[in-house]
């Protein structure tokens, strides 16, 4: 039988929290206040300061040193490059991060194929990227809404079947399949619109919602708390951060990003925002289907098909969950701290999407997911992310081996086609150098990862109680076997990003332990 929410209690002293209660707290985005997740405009000196000695001094370095690089391989990528072939589009977009976009075909999406796909042969999924008609370019660039179509037939390996541009409400748009010579730019305006959803759809539901949960953490729970302390290495650069990206006048997403130099984007930074609404809020299922489901925090994405959520899922299952229920039995053991547990849950449920109400966090298997999907997201969900976008979905150069970002199409300025016999795509026509550039400089300072030490692995809890402590021996000792299980081709088989660094270069490639670029 579950334990009854404990009514809220007065005389704590305000010693007892790390900002004696008076804030970090959640309130409605600026921007987008019924749409976007809640942000945290007060940022605590002593964070502020961590993030400006850290990933504020290594953005200016990247911004200031990276410049000469970005405007070579610029020139070279204008010079040389025609498009994506196929093998390596296919490859982008069924074995990357871009399989989180996985959806089962609805009837609404076979009813106006006006070329005869046979949907009635093996599997079909669809990517969705219908939003991209929210998004309103700056002179000179294009978008597209678009639908991928993939198919695995029987015993083979999906690949990409057609690519449906600039549908619209009863509208059927135009069906691209690769035997049509427009094929070339179809497959450029399918790869903006991953990349866009993968930027602002999925990427800030794994930032902003978990920004509510960092600030009630440290305003509402003792630090002498287990879960205070389960969550504090987990929870260091991510509210600085934030609001860096959210607010600051030269972040990506401010509304005159262009007057930057490290800006690729195809629009204004309060036009872009609109998709983080998408993310987060929703879209509505009579217009977009099954595409954008309102964020829900305790349903992270862990069954699409592909090796990437197969990766994310093993180390859920296998080691953070495991973790997570020891430290929750511990908690409900004790009166004292499960009213804290209720009140902070309380406070969360008010604030985020799908987190678990007062009489919910009792429960001893709805806590320990809570706190799971916490620490997970912060660590593998958000670093994998990161790595896999920043280095797969690249072309690589054959002669430097230099991973240029120019696949991730973000601005392109040939129009999308309007039938399907559009000629194939040349050198130089889709970007210009300054595109290129701006797309170089972001990849350095923005996409790639940087882990700051300590990374997961060395990650240590400040539990005051033994047999935490040895719980979180039992994680890590968890945690390498779910990356050994992983060489031997458990869980997708694939080491999106390495737990520990076989050399020093390699270190700010490892899993994170907070959300820190």
């Amino acid at each position: 039988m579950s334990q009854q929410a404990p009514v809220p209690e007065e005389g704590d002293f305000p010693e007892q929290f790390l900002y004696a209660r008076k804030g970090p707290w959640p309130q409605p985005s600026p921007s987008y206040p019924l749409q976007c997740a809640d942000e945290v405009l007060h940022i605590p000196p002593m964070e502020d300061l961590l993030f400006q000695q850290t990933i504020g001094k290594r953005y200016l370095e990247a911004q200031l040193q990276f410049k000469p690089v970005a405007a070579r391989m610029a020139a070279r990528q204008l010079d040389s490059w025609h498009g994506v072939d196929d093998a390596r589009f296919n490859e982008m977009m069924l074995e990357t991060l871009f399989t989180r976009f996985y959806r089962p075909l609805e009837e609404r999406d076979r009813e106006p194929c006006p070329v005869g796909l046979p949907f009635d042969e093996g599997r079909w999924w669809k990517y969705d990227f219908s939003a991209m008609h929210l998004i309103d370019p700056i002179p000179g660039t294009h978008v597209a809404a678009t639908k991928v179509f993939i198919q695995q037939p029987d015993s083979q390996a999906p690949s990409v079947r057609c690519i449906q541009l600039g549908h619209d409400e009863g509208q059927a748009g135009v069906w691209i399949q690769p035997e049509d010579s427009a094929w070339d730019i179809a497959k450029l305006y399918a790869l903006q619109g991953a990349s866009y959803h993968i930027l602002f759809v999925v990427h800030p539901a794994i930032h902003f919602p978990m920004d509510a949960v960092n600030a009630i953490t440290k305003t509402a729970i003792p630090v002498a708390h287990p879960l205070f302390q389960l969550f504090s290495p987990h929870s260091t650069y991510a509210l600085p951060l934030d609001h860096a990206v959210l607010e600051s006048a030269e972040s990506v997403v401010a509304n005159n990003a262009q007057g930057t130099r490290f800006d690729p984007l195809t629009a204004n930074g309060f036009n872009v925002k609109q998709l983080f609404g998408a993310g987060y809020r929703g879209l509505p299922a009579s217009r977009y289907g099954n595409a954008y489901p309102a964020f829900d925090y305790m349903r992270p994405q862990l069954e699409t098909p592909g090796r990437y959520v197969a990766w994310l899922k093993g180390y859920f299952d296998n080691a953070f969950l495991p973790f997570t229920r020891r430290v929750a039995e511990h908690i409900l053991a004790s009166p004292e701290q499960s009213r804290y547990v209720a009140n902070w849950a309380r406070y969360c449920h008010a604030h985020v999407l799908g987190f678990p109400d007062a009489r919910e966090s009792l429960e001893p298997e709805i806590l320990a997911h809570a706190m799971a999907i916490y620490i997970w997201n912060n660590s593998v969900v958000h670093g994998g992310d990161h790595e896999n976008f920043a280095t797969a979905i690249t072309h690589r150069d054959p002669e430097t081996g230099y991973r240029s970002a120019v696949n991730k199409c973000l601005r392109i300025r040939r129009a999308p086609p309007r039938d399907c016999e559009a000629p194939p795509v040349k050198p130089g026509e889709v970007f210009t150098g300054d595109d290129l550039a701006r797309a170089e400089l972001a990849q350095e300072m923005f996409f790639r990862t940087w882990a700051i030490p300590p990374n997961l692995l060395e990650t240590q809890y400040a539990f005051l109680d033994s047999g935490l402590q040895a719980a979180a021996d039992r994680f890590h000792d968890d945690l390498r076997q779910v990356s050994a299980d992983i060489d031997k081709g458990r869980y997708g088989g694939v080491q999106f990003q390495p737990l520990q660094a076989e050399s020093p270069d390699q270190y700010a490639h490892t899993i994170p332990a907070s959300i820190q670029y």
